[in-house]
């Protein structure tokens, strides 16, 4: 593998990783802002304004699923120029969409592309890191990708104060082409080198990540907490706004604490890991604690005694809890996976994706019919589902996968 010209020890690297990983949530949350002038400049429904949210966002997770099979066959790089080009067209194309159904169908466009960006940017760090080096690189992706949604829509508000909601794509268009930029000129291929180079068969490579008992569990212990997460973001505006009266303004900073906790957990994530405490033990204490903090919201909740002083304290320390689970559980998952890192992080992905928006759905439902206990119930029960498979995972038999294991063999295609 040739030398990258962006050192891969350094922050800038890091950063790097961090944007591309992040992408799909940027190009989500700078544009929240602008919901409301997009209907109306465009006169056009909400429903149809809500669309282009929810097929940017089916959009992201088909570009997850096909381009990390994809880079495992013809490389990361490749795919990374591509989907970052296609990103940047999709985002012209968004900036002068004259009617909503053409700014729908480039938005399902420019999710796929930057869907693929993002698994990518895991799958590199399978490439280039082993160890504890990968933990800590992926904690510290996470901080930079937490970051997103603290200044995604202070940007895109502060851009459609100024010029108005097209140029919030227009500078959607400049960031897309300031990482191709970085990549074209700064990134080599990082997908390991073999030996016959041998071809990938897309649905071989599924079966074989897929195969992998332990593989499969710690992607459903990562997807049931990133639900447990969802469900407080579909619930949060409902329960803080209608149960608790918080103002707009009010909801915004408590929505921001939430965030910075989680950038809190990746960090600490990233600390631990270069002290030497193992994945294995941060999940422990991130599953046991999330499961017991969510718990606790929703006895709370169901006995009427759900306090906004107590409720905040909780939710940050649940958030924190997240933000040691993603990176370790991702570490995990992926270390086996030598050889079909982006197969592997696609299915992480898409999984994930998956389990979120079902729980958003839930909550919707619930939240309606039962108040703050719908949020608060069903990230206890996805947190609870979580620990509970991490502890089957550790204490029951058959999964258990030895440390000195090595990486899955590359299947070729038949």
């Amino acid at each position: 593998m040739s030398r990258l010209r962006i050192r891969t020890d350094g922050t800038g690297f890091t950063v790097l990783l961090g944007f591309l990983a992040a992408l799909p949530a940027l190009s989500i949350d700078i544009n929240i802002p602008a919901a409301l002038v997009i209907q109306q400049e465009l006169a056009t429904t909400a429903t149809a304004a809500g669309l282009t949210l929810t097929l940017f966002m089916v959009g992201f997770a088909c570009g997850q699923f096909g381009a990390g099979a994809a880079s495992d066959r013809w490389g990361r790089r490749p795919v990374l120029v591509t989907g970052l080009s296609v990103y940047i067209v999709a985002a012209l194309g968004c900036a002068f969409s004259p009617t909503a159904e053409a700014l729908i169908g480039w938005r399902l466009i420019q999710g796929l592309a930057a869907g693929s960006c993002a698994v990518i940017a895991f799958a590199m760090i399978r490439d280039l890191f082993e160890g504890d080096v990968a933990r800590s690189k992926r904690s510290y992706v996470a901080v930079v990708f937490s970051l997103a949604p603290m200044l995604a829509p202070t940007i895109g508000a502060g851009i459609l104060g100024l010029a108005g909601w097209r140029p919030i794509f227009t500078a959607m268009m400049a960031g897309g082409m300031a990482l191709l930029l970085v990549v074209v000129f700064g990134v080599d291929e990082t997908r390991p080198s073999l030996d016959d180079r041998p071809q990938l068969a897309f649905h071989r490579a599924y079966l074989a990540v897929l195969s992998d008992g332990r593989f499969a569990a710690l992607v459903v212990i990562n997807a049931l907490s990133y639900g447990a997460l969802f469900a407080y973001i579909a619930g949060s505006a409902l329960v803080l706004m209608g149960t608790f009266q918080l103002s707009a303004q009010g909801y915004a900073a408590f929505f921001a604490c939430m965030p910075a906790a989680l950038t809190v957990g990746a960090w600490t994530s990233g600390r631990c890991a270069k002290a030497g405490v193992g994945s294995a033990t941060l999940l422990w204490v991130g599953l046991g604690l999330a499961a017991l903090t969510a718990t606790a919201m929703s006895i709370l909740a169901a006995n009427g005694s759900m306090a906004l002083w107590l409720l905040v304290p909780l939710l940050l320390v649940n958030m924190f809890c997240r933000g040691l689970v993603s990176p370790n559980a991702q570490h995990l998952a992926l270390e086996p996976m030598r050889h079909h890192a982006g197969t592997a992080a696609g299915v992480l992905g898409v999984v994930q994706m998956l389990v979120g928006a079902l729980a958003s759905l839930i909550v919707a439902v619930l939240v309606v019919r039962i108040g703050p206990l719908g949020m608060t119930g069903t990230m206890a029960g996805l947190a609870v589902l979580s620990f509970g498979l991490w502890v089957w995972l550790n204490v029951g038999p058959g999964l258990e996968r030895k440390r000195e294991a090595g990486p899955l063999e590359p299947v070729r295609a038949e």
